[in-house]
Protein backbone atom coordinates (compact mmCIF):
# COMPACT_ATOMS: atom_id res chain seq x y z
CA UNK A 1 0.00 0.00 0.00
CA UNK A 2 2.88 2.63 0.80
CA UNK A 3 4.48 1.87 -3.13
CA UNK A 4 0.44 2.86 -4.41
CA UNK A 5 0.87 5.68 -1.97
CA UNK A 6 3.98 7.22 -3.24
CA UNK A 7 3.38 5.90 -6.66
CA UNK A 8 0.40 8.55 -6.80
CA UNK A 9 1.72 11.35 -4.79
CA UNK A 10 4.87 11.29 -6.94
CA UNK A 11 2.53 11.41 -10.13
CA UNK A 12 0.20 14.15 -8.68
CA UNK A 13 3.43 16.53 -7.72
CA UNK A 14 4.60 15.82 -11.36
CA UNK A 15 1.15 16.99 -12.89
CA UNK A 16 0.68 19.89 -10.31
CA UNK A 17 4.03 21.53 -10.99
CA UNK A 18 3.77 21.16 -14.77
CA UNK A 19 0.02 23.29 -14.62
CA UNK A 20 1.63 25.90 -11.97
CA UNK A 21 4.65 26.26 -13.82
CA UNK A 22 1.84 27.33 -16.94
CA UNK A 23 -0.57 29.33 -14.43
CA UNK A 24 1.83 31.00 -12.62
CA UNK A 25 4.12 32.25 -15.43
CA UNK A 26 6.31 35.78 -15.63
CA UNK A 27 3.41 37.56 -16.88
CA UNK A 28 0.95 36.14 -13.83
CA UNK A 29 3.23 37.20 -10.79
CA UNK A 30 4.33 40.27 -12.30
CA UNK A 31 0.50 40.85 -12.40
CA UNK A 32 0.36 39.05 -8.56
CA UNK A 33 3.28 41.16 -7.51
CA UNK A 34 1.07 44.49 -8.69
CA UNK A 35 -2.08 43.10 -6.77
CA UNK A 36 -0.76 42.06 -3.48
CA UNK A 37 1.35 45.51 -3.29
CA UNK A 38 -1.57 47.16 -3.83
CA UNK A 39 -3.65 46.09 -1.56
CA UNK A 40 -0.62 46.18 1.25
CA UNK A 41 -0.19 49.80 0.63
CA UNK A 42 -3.83 50.72 0.65
CA UNK A 43 -3.91 47.93 3.90
CA UNK A 44 -1.16 49.85 5.25
CA UNK A 45 -2.11 53.60 4.56
CA UNK A 46 -6.18 52.93 6.07
CA UNK A 47 -5.66 50.56 8.88
CA UNK A 48 -4.16 54.26 10.78
CA UNK A 49 -7.40 55.47 10.56
CA UNK A 50 -10.18 52.76 11.27
CA UNK A 51 -11.16 53.15 15.34
CA UNK A 52 -10.74 50.82 17.79
CA UNK A 53 -12.09 47.50 18.94
CA UNK A 54 -15.48 48.02 16.54
CA UNK A 55 -17.80 45.38 17.63
CA UNK A 56 -18.02 43.28 14.29
CA UNK A 57 -14.15 43.59 14.46
CA UNK A 58 -14.12 40.29 15.82
CA UNK A 59 -16.49 38.05 13.95
CA UNK A 60 -15.04 39.71 10.67
CA UNK A 61 -11.69 37.66 11.25
CA UNK A 62 -13.42 34.89 12.55
CA UNK A 63 -15.24 34.43 9.24
CA UNK A 64 -12.11 35.10 7.37
CA UNK A 65 -9.99 32.65 9.21
CA UNK A 66 -12.84 30.11 9.42
CA UNK A 67 -13.23 30.35 5.44
CA UNK A 68 -9.56 30.06 4.81
CA UNK A 69 -9.65 27.05 6.99
CA UNK A 70 -12.30 25.61 4.54
CA UNK A 71 -10.44 25.94 1.50
CA UNK A 72 -8.80 22.63 0.69
CA UNK A 73 -10.20 19.08 0.15
CA UNK A 74 -8.93 15.52 1.56
CA UNK A 75 -6.58 14.10 -1.82
CA UNK A 76 -7.40 11.02 -2.39
CA UNK A 77 -6.19 10.11 -6.04
CA UNK A 78 -8.28 7.36 -6.09
CA UNK A 79 -9.09 5.98 -9.36
CA UNK A 80 -12.02 4.28 -11.10
CA UNK A 81 -10.50 1.49 -11.31
CA UNK A 82 -9.76 0.98 -7.79
CA UNK A 83 -13.48 0.03 -6.98
CA UNK A 84 -12.01 -3.65 -8.95
CA UNK A 85 -8.80 -3.75 -8.26
CA UNK A 86 -8.39 -2.48 -4.21
CA UNK A 87 -12.51 -3.76 -3.44
CA UNK A 88 -11.06 -6.79 -0.78
CA UNK A 89 -8.33 -3.96 0.60
CA UNK A 90 -11.11 -2.41 2.85
CA UNK A 91 -8.35 -3.03 5.96
CA UNK A 92 -5.88 -0.99 4.27
CA UNK A 93 -7.48 2.23 3.25
CA UNK A 94 -6.58 3.80 6.44
CA UNK A 95 -2.92 2.81 6.10
CA UNK A 96 -3.58 4.98 2.82
CA UNK A 97 -5.33 7.65 3.84
CA UNK A 98 -3.15 8.91 6.52
CA UNK A 99 -0.55 9.81 3.80
CA UNK A 100 -3.26 11.57 2.00
CA UNK A 101 -4.49 14.06 5.14
CA UNK A 102 -1.40 14.80 5.57
CA UNK A 103 -0.39 15.68 1.91
CA UNK A 104 -3.64 17.66 1.73
CA UNK A 105 -2.57 19.41 5.25
CA UNK A 106 0.10 21.79 3.12
CA UNK A 107 -1.87 24.47 1.15
CA UNK A 108 -4.40 24.89 3.79
CA UNK A 109 -1.36 25.28 6.64
CA UNK A 110 0.16 28.05 4.04
CA UNK A 111 -2.57 29.65 3.60
CA UNK A 112 -4.07 29.84 6.74
CA UNK A 113 -0.52 30.94 7.77
CA UNK A 114 -0.66 33.79 5.41
CA UNK A 115 -3.78 35.45 5.94
CA UNK A 116 -3.10 35.12 9.45
CA UNK A 117 -0.16 37.30 8.92
CA UNK A 118 -2.02 39.52 6.68
CA UNK A 119 -4.55 40.15 9.23
CA UNK A 120 -2.19 40.44 12.81
CA UNK A 121 -1.41 43.79 12.49
CA UNK A 122 -5.64 44.69 12.45
CA UNK A 123 -6.63 42.22 15.34
CA UNK A 124 -3.31 43.41 17.34
CA UNK A 125 -3.94 46.96 17.03
CA UNK A 126 -7.93 47.04 16.20
CA UNK A 127 -9.81 44.48 17.10
CA UNK A 128 -7.38 44.07 20.90
CA UNK A 129 -6.45 40.65 20.62
CA UNK A 130 -3.37 39.80 22.55
CA UNK A 131 -0.32 39.04 20.45
CA UNK A 132 0.21 35.16 21.95
CA UNK A 133 -3.40 35.20 21.94
CA UNK A 134 -4.00 35.27 18.36
CA UNK A 135 -0.95 32.58 17.42
CA UNK A 136 -2.63 30.20 19.42
CA UNK A 137 -5.67 30.67 17.53
CA UNK A 138 -3.89 29.82 14.21
CA UNK A 139 -2.49 26.82 15.79
CA UNK A 140 -5.79 25.79 16.33
CA UNK A 141 -7.07 26.39 13.06
CA UNK A 142 -4.37 24.12 12.00
CA UNK A 143 -6.20 21.67 14.01
CA UNK A 144 -9.35 22.25 13.27
CA UNK A 145 -8.19 21.42 9.38
CA UNK A 146 -6.81 18.34 10.50
CA UNK A 147 -9.80 17.05 12.43
CA UNK A 148 -11.90 18.47 9.15
CA UNK A 149 -9.79 15.93 6.74
CA UNK A 150 -10.01 12.96 9.33
CA UNK A 151 -13.55 13.33 9.46
CA UNK A 152 -13.81 13.30 5.41
CA UNK A 153 -11.73 10.40 5.37
CA UNK A 154 -13.77 8.42 8.18
CA UNK A 155 -17.27 9.66 5.76
CA UNK A 156 -16.07 6.81 3.06
CA UNK A 157 -16.89 4.35 5.26
CA UNK A 158 -20.79 2.97 5.60
CA UNK A 159 -21.22 4.62 9.47
CA UNK A 160 -24.22 4.42 11.31
CA UNK A 161 -24.02 8.14 12.09
CA UNK A 162 -22.45 10.04 9.31
CA UNK A 163 -20.29 12.43 11.98
CA UNK A 164 -19.36 15.24 8.75
CA UNK A 165 -21.30 17.84 7.09
CA UNK A 166 -19.78 20.79 5.75
CA UNK A 167 -22.32 23.27 5.91
CA UNK A 168 -22.66 21.94 9.61
CA UNK A 169 -18.75 21.87 10.40
CA UNK A 170 -18.24 25.52 8.97
CA UNK A 171 -21.08 27.08 10.94
CA UNK A 172 -19.94 25.46 14.30
CA UNK A 173 -16.26 26.34 13.76
CA UNK A 174 -17.66 29.68 12.83
CA UNK A 175 -19.69 30.19 16.16
CA UNK A 176 -16.96 28.56 18.51
CA UNK A 177 -14.42 30.87 17.20
CA UNK A 178 -16.56 34.43 17.46
CA UNK A 179 -16.91 33.08 21.06
CA UNK A 180 -13.37 32.53 21.77
CA UNK A 181 -12.15 35.74 20.06
CA UNK A 182 -14.87 37.70 22.34
CA UNK A 183 -14.37 36.38 25.27
CA UNK A 184 -11.39 33.85 25.71
CA UNK A 185 -9.04 33.39 22.75
CA UNK A 186 -7.11 30.41 24.25
CA UNK A 187 -9.97 28.79 24.28
CA UNK A 188 -10.55 27.94 20.75
CA UNK A 189 -6.62 26.36 20.84
CA UNK A 190 -8.01 23.68 23.83
CA UNK A 191 -11.11 22.76 21.68
CA UNK A 192 -9.33 22.49 18.44
CA UNK A 193 -6.81 20.20 20.31
CA UNK A 194 -9.23 18.02 22.27
CA UNK A 195 -11.33 17.80 18.57
CA UNK A 196 -8.17 16.99 16.63
CA UNK A 197 -7.76 14.15 19.84
CA UNK A 198 -11.07 12.76 20.05
CA UNK A 199 -11.77 12.53 16.30
CA UNK A 200 -9.58 9.36 15.93
CA UNK A 201 -11.72 7.68 18.81
CA UNK A 202 -14.99 7.99 17.12
CA UNK A 203 -16.71 5.09 15.96
CA UNK A 204 -15.74 3.98 12.05
CA UNK A 205 -17.21 1.37 9.79
CA UNK A 206 -15.46 -1.58 8.49
CA UNK A 207 -17.39 -1.64 5.03
CA UNK A 208 -15.05 1.19 2.85
CA UNK A 209 -17.79 3.15 0.61
CA UNK A 210 -15.91 2.88 -3.10
CA UNK A 211 -18.35 4.77 -5.04
CA UNK A 212 -18.74 7.57 -2.82
CA UNK A 213 -15.18 7.72 -2.33
CA UNK A 214 -14.24 7.72 -6.26
CA UNK A 215 -17.19 10.44 -6.74
CA UNK A 216 -15.64 12.53 -4.09
CA UNK A 217 -11.74 12.74 -5.64
CA UNK A 218 -13.74 13.29 -9.04
CA UNK A 219 -15.53 16.48 -7.75
CA UNK A 220 -12.20 17.68 -6.22
CA UNK A 221 -9.98 17.30 -9.03
CA UNK A 222 -13.01 19.06 -11.28
CA UNK A 223 -12.40 21.49 -8.91
CA UNK A 224 -9.13 22.14 -9.34
CA UNK A 225 -8.96 21.12 -13.30
CA UNK A 226 -11.42 24.80 -13.43
CA UNK A 227 -8.87 26.56 -11.53
CA UNK A 228 -6.28 25.25 -14.56
CA UNK A 229 -8.30 25.88 -16.92
CA UNK A 230 -9.22 29.63 -16.08
CA UNK A 231 -5.45 29.74 -17.20
CA UNK A 232 -4.30 27.01 -19.52
CA UNK A 233 -5.40 23.79 -21.30
CA UNK A 234 -5.94 21.20 -19.24
CA UNK A 235 -6.11 17.53 -21.10
CA UNK A 236 -8.14 14.97 -19.12
CA UNK A 237 -10.32 17.73 -17.88
CA UNK A 238 -14.15 16.58 -18.04
CA UNK A 239 -15.95 19.43 -19.63
CA UNK A 240 -19.63 19.75 -19.23
CA UNK A 241 -21.86 22.27 -21.94
CA UNK A 242 -25.35 23.11 -20.58
CA UNK A 243 -27.66 25.39 -21.14
CA UNK A 244 -27.94 28.77 -18.93
CA UNK A 245 -31.11 30.33 -19.54
CA UNK A 246 -30.45 33.35 -17.35
CA UNK A 247 -28.16 34.16 -19.96
CA UNK A 248 -30.22 33.74 -23.09
CA UNK A 249 -30.84 37.31 -23.07
CA UNK A 250 -27.35 37.72 -24.19
CA UNK A 251 -27.71 36.05 -27.41
CA UNK A 252 -27.58 38.35 -30.24
CA UNK A 253 -30.83 37.02 -32.29
CA UNK A 254 -30.56 39.62 -35.28
CA UNK A 255 -27.84 39.72 -37.71
CA UNK A 256 -26.27 36.51 -36.78
CA UNK A 257 -23.75 34.21 -39.20
CA UNK A 258 -23.48 30.59 -38.54
CA UNK A 259 -20.15 31.24 -36.53
CA UNK A 260 -21.81 34.21 -34.56
CA UNK A 261 -24.74 31.85 -33.31
CA UNK A 262 -21.94 29.17 -32.80
CA UNK A 263 -19.51 31.22 -30.76
CA UNK A 264 -22.15 32.91 -28.91
CA UNK A 265 -23.80 29.94 -27.49
CA UNK A 266 -19.77 27.81 -26.60
CA UNK A 267 -19.29 31.48 -24.99
CA UNK A 268 -22.18 31.48 -22.92
CA UNK A 269 -22.41 27.70 -22.39
CA UNK A 270 -18.81 25.75 -22.02
CA UNK A 271 -17.87 26.39 -18.66
CA UNK A 272 -14.31 26.65 -19.82
CA UNK A 273 -14.98 30.13 -21.36
CA UNK A 274 -18.05 31.50 -18.91
CA UNK A 275 -16.89 30.45 -15.80
CA UNK A 276 -13.78 32.69 -16.93
CA UNK A 277 -15.19 35.91 -17.98
CA UNK A 278 -17.54 35.39 -14.60
CA UNK A 279 -14.82 34.70 -12.17
CA UNK A 280 -12.64 36.99 -13.67
CA UNK A 281 -15.48 40.05 -13.07
CA UNK A 282 -15.93 38.89 -9.98
CA UNK A 283 -12.56 39.24 -8.64
CA UNK A 284 -12.02 42.84 -10.67
CA UNK A 285 -15.38 44.00 -8.78
CA UNK A 286 -13.78 42.42 -5.88
CA UNK A 287 -10.79 44.28 -6.30
CA UNK A 288 -12.55 47.82 -6.54
CA UNK A 289 -14.22 47.11 -3.46
CA UNK A 290 -11.15 46.41 -1.58
CA UNK A 291 -8.79 49.17 -3.05
CA UNK A 292 -12.17 51.94 -3.40
CA UNK A 293 -9.66 53.86 -5.04
CA UNK A 294 -10.56 54.80 -8.60
CA UNK A 295 -6.75 55.27 -10.13
CA UNK A 296 -5.99 51.73 -9.12
CA UNK A 297 -9.29 50.25 -9.16
CA UNK A 298 -9.14 51.05 -12.50
CA UNK A 299 -5.48 50.16 -13.63
CA UNK A 300 -6.74 46.60 -12.30
CA UNK A 301 -9.93 46.75 -14.24
CA UNK A 302 -7.77 47.48 -17.48
CA UNK A 303 -5.50 44.63 -16.48
CA UNK A 304 -8.55 42.07 -15.98
CA UNK A 305 -9.80 43.09 -19.14
CA UNK A 306 -6.44 42.78 -20.70
CA UNK A 307 -6.44 38.71 -19.45
CA UNK A 308 -9.75 37.83 -19.73
CA UNK A 309 -9.76 38.75 -23.26
CA UNK A 310 -6.65 36.99 -24.07
CA UNK A 311 -7.70 33.78 -22.77
CA UNK A 312 -10.82 33.75 -24.67
CA UNK A 313 -9.26 34.11 -27.64
CA UNK A 314 -9.01 30.61 -27.87
CA UNK A 315 -12.77 30.35 -28.60
CA UNK A 316 -11.92 30.44 -32.14
CA UNK A 317 -10.99 26.91 -31.60
CA UNK A 318 -13.96 25.35 -30.04
CA UNK A 319 -15.19 23.69 -33.14
CA UNK A 320 -11.81 23.21 -35.38
CA UNK A 321 -11.94 19.51 -34.48
CA UNK A 322 -15.22 18.98 -34.92
CA UNK A 323 -15.80 17.21 -38.57
CA UNK A 324 -19.58 18.29 -38.45
CA UNK A 325 -18.34 21.82 -38.65
CA UNK A 326 -16.14 21.53 -41.36
CA UNK A 327 -18.58 19.31 -43.74
CA UNK A 328 -21.07 22.10 -43.28
CA UNK A 329 -21.49 24.86 -45.71
CA UNK A 330 -20.16 27.38 -43.52
CA UNK A 331 -17.71 30.01 -44.42
CA UNK A 332 -14.56 30.49 -43.23
CA UNK A 333 -13.57 33.63 -44.75
CA UNK A 334 -15.39 36.12 -42.20
CA UNK A 335 -14.95 33.77 -39.25
CA UNK A 336 -12.45 35.69 -37.63
CA UNK A 337 -14.75 39.14 -37.65
CA UNK A 338 -17.30 37.06 -36.38
CA UNK A 339 -15.24 35.74 -33.27
CA UNK A 340 -14.20 39.34 -32.57
CA UNK A 341 -17.76 40.57 -32.42
CA UNK A 342 -18.43 38.22 -29.93
CA UNK A 343 -15.86 38.70 -27.96
CA UNK A 344 -16.36 42.45 -28.60
CA UNK A 345 -19.53 42.49 -26.97
CA UNK A 346 -18.44 40.14 -24.08
CA UNK A 347 -15.54 42.30 -23.04
CA UNK A 348 -17.90 45.66 -23.32
CA UNK A 349 -20.26 43.61 -21.37
CA UNK A 350 -17.01 43.26 -18.54
CA UNK A 351 -16.27 46.92 -18.79
CA UNK A 352 -19.77 47.82 -17.88
CA UNK A 353 -19.86 45.91 -14.74
CA UNK A 354 -16.51 47.07 -13.78
CA UNK A 355 -17.60 50.93 -14.48
CA UNK A 356 -20.97 49.91 -12.32
CA UNK A 357 -18.28 48.82 -9.50
CA UNK A 358 -16.09 51.88 -9.65
CA UNK A 359 -18.89 53.97 -9.51
CA UNK A 360 -20.41 52.53 -6.69
CA UNK A 361 -16.82 51.88 -4.84
CA UNK A 362 -14.84 54.44 -5.23
CA UNK A 363 -15.91 57.93 -3.02
CA UNK A 364 -14.84 60.18 -5.89
CA UNK A 365 -17.31 59.95 -7.89
CA UNK A 366 -15.74 62.54 -10.52
CA UNK A 367 -12.71 60.85 -10.80
CA UNK A 368 -14.37 57.42 -10.91
CA UNK A 369 -16.03 59.03 -14.29
CA UNK A 370 -12.82 59.98 -15.38
CA UNK A 371 -11.40 56.61 -14.57
CA UNK A 372 -14.45 54.93 -16.83
CA UNK A 373 -14.12 57.08 -19.89
CA UNK A 374 -10.13 56.25 -19.68
CA UNK A 375 -10.86 52.79 -19.08
CA UNK A 376 -13.19 52.61 -22.23
CA UNK A 377 -10.77 54.24 -24.63
CA UNK A 378 -8.61 51.18 -23.36
CA UNK A 379 -10.83 48.56 -23.92
CA UNK A 380 -11.51 49.80 -27.65
CA UNK A 381 -8.27 49.92 -28.12
CA UNK A 382 -7.80 46.13 -27.04
CA UNK A 383 -10.70 45.22 -29.24
CA UNK A 384 -10.27 46.99 -32.45
CA UNK A 385 -6.41 47.15 -32.54
CA UNK A 386 -5.17 44.12 -30.91
CA UNK A 387 -7.92 41.73 -30.82
CA UNK A 388 -8.20 41.70 -34.81
CA UNK A 389 -4.00 40.94 -34.96
CA UNK A 390 -4.19 38.25 -32.23
CA UNK A 391 -7.49 36.29 -33.68
CA UNK A 392 -5.32 36.43 -37.03
CA UNK A 393 -2.59 34.89 -35.92
CA UNK A 394 -4.57 32.30 -33.92
CA UNK A 395 -6.10 31.08 -37.20
CA UNK A 396 -2.98 31.02 -39.24
CA UNK A 397 -1.65 28.83 -36.88
CA UNK A 398 -4.30 26.08 -37.91
CA UNK A 399 -3.58 22.95 -40.05
CA UNK A 400 -5.86 20.47 -41.72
Amino acid sequence: MNRIVNKRLQSNQKKQLHYLTLVFNDFFILALIFMFGALMFWYAKNIKSWPNNLWFYKPLIALILATVMSVGHLATLFEKADIQFMLNQDDQMQAYLNPMIKHSMYLPTLLIILVAGILFPFALTRAGISNYAYWFVILGLILTKFTQLKLISQSFYFNEHNFYQAGWFFLVVLVILILCLIYLPYLYFIFALISAIGVNYLPCGRVFNWNYAVEYEERRRDIVDNFYSMFTDVQDKKVKIYRRKYLDFLLDKKNQTPNTFLYQRALLRDPEYSNLLIRMTLFSLLLTWVLQDYLWAGVFGGLVIFLTMYQLIPLGTVYEHNMMYHVQPISQAKRGQDLARVLQKGMLLQWLVISLGLIIFSPMKLYALLAIVVLLAFTFILLYLYLPVRIKQLFSKIRY
